[in-house]
């Protein structure tokens, strides 16, 4: 047998092959969400972890204190989106007011549900680009890219990457990011869908999840930018219009989160706001321009950095560009449109801001919503090769799908828009004493964190000569090991500080200082004023290193010789 005729038949057992897996999309979709469960679990189980506690940002914090107040009725400073917080009150009412306490579900929901969804969804837009093949191979890129981009990176980069990333990444935090990502990329692949005859329900689905992304994180609402385009460019003006009105109930209960909890909204707030007590401003001189700020030579210095730690600068810009071109040769230019916009407005808004650094890491989680487009513009490059499309003939077309049913519809809009709007229709803005019974805010020079006061930490203060000794309940069933900061206020007044933002919610400054880290359950103060007035925060990080980490829990305050 000819080596031409050999080359033949394999030829035809491949293609063969491939026929059988095409007519199997739930057998080849399951296996790669298996194969994702998998692996985040393997990169869960083999980096630096506390438990249930990976590294993650910070906001977490201030994120689930928001949720724990939400189901209790009171709205603490709304700084943040809603959603994130209206879904974890009802978990905070089983779990406790802590972030360590609602991870558990969280990442679960996030790594069993949240992940499949997100590789169902990437299959679907590469699907109605190539068809079926595409939506394969864009899965399993989807699936891999993570852990394939580790070796990619020098050595001194890798731990910024697995092991304070892709945490972040992949659902292993309670952060809103990755429920942002998966959002934002379900409303893209229902504006895909909308952009056949006859789909304005699927329209109004992508309009809802559209806005249940802005809910989540505002930002989140550039992905409406290529959804925009998308539609211009296939001239579906109905279900564009469709799409725009079903965002609009999501940013209205946004707009009343704000006003309720802020008594503004920032993006409009010009003016300087004044506080109460005579305090300096809390929020001052508020500007658009700190949601658009174009600044071209920190884009310059973030391009060099990523030479630096990353393997090829060149690939990483221009493969987009080469996926974009690769879109429009098989004449897919309204889904070309989508990605090009949804990227571009991303990196516009997030990667030319000063906040994005590649080398901290805040440079990939900022863009984390706009990497389904660049990974889907990514995959698309092989249709580039010349007659390719051509021999791979009716694989790369889309086959037909049907609507979304009302139903979902009615689901999404309950969960991201009703019962939220609800929740905070039926909430009161925080008072001085609720603010002062519940809430500490950590001020730090890099910013601030609103966290709970948690009565199960109960201490107890009690006078030994010139000494008090401190002791204190283990405070709630944390999901990681704590360590215990000692803080101590020496005047006689309260140990916080609370101000209000035009009239509205509450913040209470914490005015201690912190003594003493312990993994102990008491502590002697040697040197104790008379009028001192003490507080326990518990902490974690995912080190388990009591040098690091946040406070993410406060006991009440105790003064000298009160009990506790």
């Amino acid at each position: 047998m000819s080596a031409r005729s050999t080359a033949v038949a394999a030829a035809r057992r491949g293609g063969n092959a491939v026929d059988r897996l095409l007519e199997r999309p739930r057998t080849v979709l399951g296996v790669l969400i298996a194969a994702q469960i998998a692996l985040v679990l393997i990169l869960a189980f083999t980096i630096e972890h506390n438990a249930w506690v990976w590294f993650q940002g910070g906001d977490q914090i201030w994120m689930t204190t928001t949720g724990w107040l939400l189901g209790d009725r009171a709205l603490a400073p709304t700084e943040l989106g809603y959603l994130w917080p209206a879904l974890q009150a009802p978990v905070t009412w089983v779990t406790g007011p802590t972030y360590v306490q609602v991870l558990p579900p969280l990442v679960l929901a996030q790594v069993f549900v949240l992940g499949p969804i997100a590789v169902l969804c990437v299959y679907g837009i590469a699907a109605q680009i190539g068809g079926r093949i595409l939506g394969y191979w864009s899965a399993l890129l989807w699936v891999i890219a993570p852990f394939a981009a580790i070796p990619l990176f020098v050595d001194r980069y890798h731990e910024r990457w697995t092991e304070q990333f892709l945490p972040q990444a992949l659902g292993l935090t309670a952060m809103s990011d990755f429920p942002s990502m998966v959002l934002v990329l379900a409303g893209a692949f229902f504006v895909v869908q909308s952009l056949g005859p006859g789909r304005i329900a699927d329209a109004a689905l992508a309009g809802v999840l559209i806005g249940a992304g802005a809910g989540l994180k505002p930002p989140n609402l550039l992905v409406a930018v290529g959804a925009a385009l998308a539609y211009v460019v296939a001239r579906r003006w109905r279900e564009g219009l469709v799409c725009g009105a079903a965002i609009v109930p999501a940013l209205l209960v946004l707009l009343l989160w704000k006003v309720r909890g802020l008594g503004q909204v920032p993006a409009f707030a010009l003016e300087q706001v004044q506080v109460a007590a005579g305090s300096s401003p809390l929020a001052a001189n508020l500007k658009l321009d700190r949601y658009l700020d174009l600044d071209f030579e920190h884009w310059r210095n973030q391009m060099d950095a990523l030479r630096e730690f990353f393997w090829s600068q060149r690939v990483a810009q221009w493969a987009p560009v080469a996926g974009l071109i690769a879109v429009l040769s098989v004449r897919r230019g309204a889904i070309a449109a989508l990605l090009g916009g949804w990227l571009a407005a991303f990196l516009l808004v997030k990667g030319f801001s000063p906040l994005a650094s590649i080398e901290s890491g805040s440079f990939w989680r900022l863009l984390m919503p706009a990497w389904p487009a660049y990974l889907l513009l990514f995959a698309s490059i092989p249709l580039l090769v010349p007659t390719l499309a051509r021999r791979l003939g009716d694989r790369v077309l889309p086959r037909p799908n049907t609507s979304v049913a009302p139903r979902w519809i009615a689901v999404a809009a309950a969960v991201s828009v009703l019962l939220p709007a609800v929740a905070i229709g039926l909430s009161s803005p925080i008072d001085r004493e609720g603010a002062k019974e519940k809430t500490v805010l950590q001020d730090f020079e890099s910013g601030n964190i609103l966290t709970p006061v948690d009565v199960q930490v109960r201490l107890e203060v009690k006078q030994e000569g010139v000494s008090r000794r401190l002791s204190w309940t283990e405070g709630g069933s944390w999901r990681a090991g704590v360590f215990y900061r000692v803080y101590r206020h020496d005047g006689s007044d309260d140990d916080t500080q609370c101000v209000i933002s035009n009239g509205t919610a509450w913040y209470c400054y914490l005015n201690s200082e912190p003594i003493a880290t312990t993994r102990d359950l008491s502590f002697v103060d040697p040197e104790a004023p008379p009028t001192a007035t003490y507080r326990i925060g518990v902490g974690t990080n995912w080190a388990d290193d009591p040098a690091f980490g946040d406070v993410f829990a406060f006991s009440p305050p105790v003064g000298v010789g009160a009990p506790g």
